[in-house]
């Protein structure tokens, strides 16, 4: 079970920073690649300057906020980002999803706060999720 206080955002933003270097280093070098290529490296630049600085529990959620879910019994944990989410990582062993604004659950947690409840529809079902704190 993930520990609700474990992640810290610059350690998330180092992650994912280095999950995009490997990415990077990882893909084929070919024309093929090329357009995929460019892409990785304008979100290693967003990263690397993305601000990451706490939001204080009373702030609503914007992008660059590291929320904390609760989903049934379960706690998971969402970071909210400009663009290029739409994965699961971990960060030290607690699963991570990067979300964008676009996303239905990214939408849904924009403009709300710690307590808060959202309700998801995801391919066809409804999920119920708690706001346990964000930052």
């Amino acid at each position: 079970m993930p520990n609700a206080s474990a992640l810290d955002k610059k350690k998330v933003i180092q992650h994912l920073i280095s999950f995009l270097e490997e990415e990077l280093r990882d893909l084929p070098k070919n024309d093929a690649n090329l357009v995929q290529k460019q892409e990785l490296e304008s979100l290693l630049v967003m990263y690397r300057f993305l601000p990451a600085r706490d939001h204080e529990p009373t702030d609503p959620i914007v992008p660059t906020s590291l929320v904390t879910l609760q989903i049934g019994s379960a706690t998971t944990f969402a970071f909210i980002v400009p663009r290029g989410g739409g994965f699961i990582t971990a960060v030290d062993g607690n699963p991570l999803q990067v979300l964008t604004p676009n996303s239905p659950l990214g939408e849904a947690l924009l403009g709300r706060k710690t307590s808060d409840r959202v309700l998801v529809e995801i391919r066809g079902q409804k999920r119920e999720y708690v706001i346990i704190a964000s930052s």
